[in-house]
This record gives structure tokens, sequence and C-alpha cells, in this order.
């Protein structure tokens, strides 16, 4: 007996913390306006990069039509968290890196494309944690990097070294609901959706949904689930939406 309220008083928490403190993930940040000074105004928890290999240089974009030389990882984000670290506002998040490319042949280039900067990744008790997405080496060897961490999938049976290493699990949206936002939710739906999230709440880890409906009722769907990370291409109007709400 005593056990299960020590468990039921845990989960009590960990539900609360999620409803409690909702975080943003600005997806695709690259392709917003103002790419990571919007995100980092609203005091985005996550920012996210799509990469692509070009010759030794790590080059932002979301296809490989849309390359552009200029737009490398160290011009759009490097070099301005470089500045931003140097400023009062600076704070903890994280920089989501999705490889696009293989694991192989990207892993070398960002090691050390990021070399230069890693005095500029922490600053006191803040630090920017570099998160790597798409393609992933083995997850049995996660514990072995110690200057990144790792984006988690749900259902895969992580050892307890290599699970300290993800900082949250992550799924598309559309494979558990077709539902757009419009009307209710089948409740089929949201029991998946649920599951999901409580499942990552066990082994102590924030879930986050990619691909879901970018509006007001799906984020508070998510949020009203349990959702602990809000992913979406509208950070500034995420962000004040929740300020509001939870107040």
């Amino acid at each position: 007996m005593a056990k299960q309220i020590i468990v039921f008083l845990s989960l009590l928490i960990t539900t609360f913390g999620s409803n409690a403190q909702v975080k943003i993930h600005s997806h695709n940040d690259y392709t917003h306006s103002k790419p990571f000074y919007d995100a980092v105004a609203n005091n985005a928890f996550s920012i996210e990069a799509d990469v692509f290999v070009v010759g030794d240089a790590l080059i932002v974009a979301h296809s490989k039509k849309e390359i552009k030389a200029e737009n490398t990882l160290e011009n759009l984000y490097l070099k301005p968290i470089a500045s931003f670290s140097q400023t009062t506002e600076f704070y903890s998040f994280q920089l989501m890196i999705d490889f696009k490319d293989s694991w192989e042949m990207t892993y070398p280039i960002l090691e050390k494309s990021l070399k230069p900067f890693q005095r500029y990744l922490s600053r006191g008790n803040k630090k920017i944690n570099i998160v790597i997405s798409g393609n992933r080496p083995a997850d049995s060897t996660f514990h072995t990097f110690n200057a990144i961490s790792f984006d988690g999938l749900p259902g895969v049976n992580y050892r307890s070294a290599d699970l300290k290493k993800i900082t949250m699990i992550s799924d598309n949206f559309a494979k558990y609901s077709k539902w757009k936002g419009v009307g209710e939710i089948p409740e089929a739906d949201k029991a998946r959706l649920k599951a999901l999230i409580d499942h990552a709440h066990e082994i102590g880890k924030p879930f986050r949904f990619w691909g879901a409906p970018d509006h007001q009722a799906c984020w508070k769907l998510l949020h009203d689930l349990g959702a602990d990370i809000i992913n979406t291409d509208q950070v500034a109007k995420a962000s004040n939406y929740f300020n509001t709400k939870l107040q």
C-alpha cells in the first residue's frame, strides 16, 4: 500500500508540473520571420533547426531544394547564441538539430562546428543543451556522448544510462489522430494520445507531439491531456495564449 501511495503521489506531481508550466518548441524555427530572435524573445524552451551536409558545412533548410549557402548553422544559430549569451536576457533552452543526412556524415561536422562556440553555451547555472533529432546513432550508444543529448521516441525500451541522455519523447500526432481541430476529437483518439503522454511521464520524460494542428483548440487539447511541450510555428501566439490561460 505504501508503495502504491508513493507511485500515485509521483504521478500526481508529474501531472501537476506538466499542467503548471507549458514549454514552447519553436518548430522549424529557421522558416520564421526572425529565426532564433523571435524564439528567445518569447522564452522558447526549444528551438529546432534542420540541417543538411554541404561540403564541410551544415546548412539549415527544410529540404535540399531550399538550401542556400549563407544559411549555415553557424550564421543562423551559433553566432546569434554567442551574442545572446553575453546579455542579461540569456536563459537556459535547448537547440534541437534535426539531422537530415546520415549520422555518420553529419555528427563529425557538427562536433567541429560547435568547438569554437562551447564557451558560449553556458554561463553560471544557465545552459544551452544541444539535442539531436532525425538520424541518430543507435540508442544503446546515447550514454557515450557528453556534449549532446537526444530527442527520444515512444515504444523504445531505453537502458537507464541512455535514458538519461534523452531530453523528451516526441512523436507524430497524425499517427494517432486525423483530427484537424474542428469539432470534438474522437474519444478513442484522445485516449491514444494520453496513453503516450502518460507513458513518457512514467519514465520521467516530458512529451511533445509534432505534426499536430497548430492553433488554440489543439494547444488546449494537448495541454489538457498533459503534454509538457507544445510544438508550434506560431511562437508568440502560443506563448501569449498560455501566459494568459495559466495566469
